[in-house]
Parts: structure tokens; C-alpha cells; sequence
């Protein structure tokens, strides 16, 4: 494997796969992609799932429409000291695993940004508070593809003979979303996850958080991420923002703003989770089960580029 030969994977994926662009409802009954309803979390806005929701109808016109456009990526060493201070609790906490947990040759840690297609940003600022839904469809349709293209990655690793999980689809991944955790996942905390893939983002260099605790790529915020442990070893990208995990951010607060559900802590960075799940329930109710929302990520200064302090690092 090179990084010329992963780019050209990562492309050839997205420009081909079915699952990267919006079907007719009904067409994908078998949600084949690793955990997809496990990790779709349509429980948060309830109302039942039923994969019958997926697609668009015929007269929408949205079938046919492109989820993301191509990914970019950044790498790690799988011992890199920031995966221990993922742990630390003022960050993620003791629940959040090493790569070395998810694999014991692990050397090094790849994570995917997606961006999302121009159009659906540019639709998610028409309205200061109800979502686009070209928007809702990417983050609950485009799930499919997310975890379909950490699964092709790590299916590309294993048959050039090293090894490789996506965390994102294992069994053993826990997003917690549930007040009252299921028997076995007591040890996450509500609102938090044994991989975050933001933080591992910061770790490998693809981007830093904002002030609303969005991921600031090296080319935007409106996407989504994924990741790839691999015993694949090669030298790892430079961090450009060295440990500020928020290296990437101007402060110009804007994000913050744009949050009709005042989720955010006007005093420190972070949010509170239970405002943005009853802000997303609100204004999700005409698409519900998809929900979305994206306020923070689209029509702000860093949705397309990061646009940090002069002098900034």
C-alpha cells in the first residue's frame, strides 16, 4: 500500500459506489454496510426505524443526488503519547480505547474526512434553523457509505497483507445515546463513545476542533469521518496545529451563534448534549426517522477551509 494508491482507492470508491449517492426509496434492502443501523443513530430522533424510510421518492427529485465528495486523509503512529490523552477525563475519558485495543499490531491510524457535496451545504444555509434536506439525507442515506468506505479500506489493507479494523463498524464499538445504558455499555457515558473519531482526527493530523465541538478538516468542517487502525507502518503526517486541539479555530464564535437550541457553553468549549438532541428533535420532526441539523458546520468561516488565528499553531 502507498498513499498514491489509497487516494486513488478512496476516489475511485467514491465516484462508483451506489451507496454515495441518494437511491429511490426502497431500492437498498439489505443495509449490507458494517453495523449500519447499530451505528445510525435514528433512536435519537425516535419514531421507529424502518430501512423502507431510505431513498427518495420518484417525484422528489433528489434520487441521484451525491453524498460526498472526495475524501482526504491523515495518518498517525498507532503509539503517538495524544492517544493517551484521549483518556484523560477533561477530554474523552478512561472508556476511550488505544488503537492497540481495537488491534495488537496496530502502527498506524488513518482517518477519512468526507466532505460534503457543495450543494447540500449550500442548501443547509437557506433556512437558519430547520435543516436541508439534501443535508438529513447525507447524515442518515449517507451512513451507508461512510461505514462502507472505512470497510473497503480495511478489506484493501487486509489483502496486501497486513492487518486492519474500521472501529467505527465493530461489534464492539459503543456510541452511547442512551440515558439508561444497555446491559454491557455502563462504562460510556451518555453523549460519548469508546472511539471518537474527532479526536482521533486531532491525533492524526487531519484537523482540530471548533469552538461548537465540530472537526475543522484540513478542508472544512461540513463532513463527516472515519477512521481505519492498520499494522500498515509508514511515517505519519506532521500535526501543522502541533497539540492545540483547537489549532484549527479563529474563535470567531460564529458556530456558536448559529445554534438555535443554544447547546453551548458560552464560557468554555463543549456542549450540552441533551439541548442539541431536543434542537435536532424539534426541527427533525418533518424528517423523522433522519434527523440532522448542521447549523454549526454550514454558512461559518471554516465550512469549506480552516481559518485559524494569524500565528496560530
Amino acid at each position: 500500500m502507498t498513499r498514491e494508491k489509497l487516494q486513488k482507492l478512496i476516489n475511485d470508491f467514491s465516484d462508483n459506489s451506489t451507496l454515495n449517492y441518494l437511491s429511490a426509496k426502497g431500492t437498498h434492502k439489505d443495509t449490507d454496510t458494517d453495523n449500519y443501523a447499530k451505528n445510525n443513530m435514528y433512536q435519537h430522533v425516535g419514531n421507529g426505524f424502518d430501512d423502507d424510510m431510505l431513498g427518495a421518492d420518484e417525484e422528489s427529485g433528489l434520487i441521484g443526488m451525491r453524498f460526498y465528495r472526495h475524501p482526504v486523509f491523515a495518518i498517525a503512529r498507532a503509539d503517538d503519547p495524544m492517544f493517551e490523552d484521549i483518556k484523560r477525563p477533561e477530554v474523552v475519558g478512561k472508556h476511550h480505547l488505544n488503537p492497540t485495543d481495537w488491534l495488537s499490531d496496530a502502527k498506524s491510524v488513518i482517518t477519512f474526512f468526507l466532505p460534503f457535496n457543495h450543494d447540500t451545504v449550500e442548501a443547509n444555509k437557506k433556512d437558519p434553523e430547520v435543516p436541508a434536506i439534501e443535508w438529513v439525507c447525507t447524515r442518515v442515506d449517507g451512513q451507508r457509505f461512510l461505514l462502507a468506505l472505512g470497510t473497503a479500506v480495511r478489506n484493501a489493507l487486509i489483502e496486501e497483507g497486513y492487518t486492519a479494523v474500521a472501529p467505527y463498524t465493530e461489534d464492539n464499538y459503543i456510541m452511547q445515546v442512551n440515558l439508561e445504558p444497555p446491559p454491557g455499555t455502563e462504562h460510556v457515558p451518555p453523549y460519548s463513545t469508546n472511539w471518537s473519531e474527532r479526536h482521533v482526527g486531532v491525533v492524526t493530523g487531519l484537523g482540530t476542533f471548533g469552538q461548537s465541538t465540530n472537526f475543522i478538516s484540513k478542508i472544512g468542517c461540513a463532513g463527516r469521518l472515519i477512521s481505519v487502525v492498520t499494522s500498515w507502518e509508514i511515517p505519519p503526517d506532521e500535526r501543522e496545529y502541533g497539540t492545540d486541539w483547537l489549532g484549527y479555530c479563529n474563535d470567531c464564535g460564529l458556530c456558536i451563534k448559529k445554534c438555535k437550541g443554544n447547546a453551548y457553553y458560552p464560557d468554555r468549549h463543549g456542549k450540552d448534549h441533551a439541548l442539541c438532541s431536543k434542537q435536532i428533535r424539534k426541527v427533525c420532526e418533518p424528517f423523522a426517522p433522519r434527523y440532522g441539523c448542521g447549523k454549526c458546520q454550514s454558512g461559518i468561516p471554516c465550512e469549506y477551509t480552516p481559518r485559524p488565528k494569524k500565528g496560530k499553531k
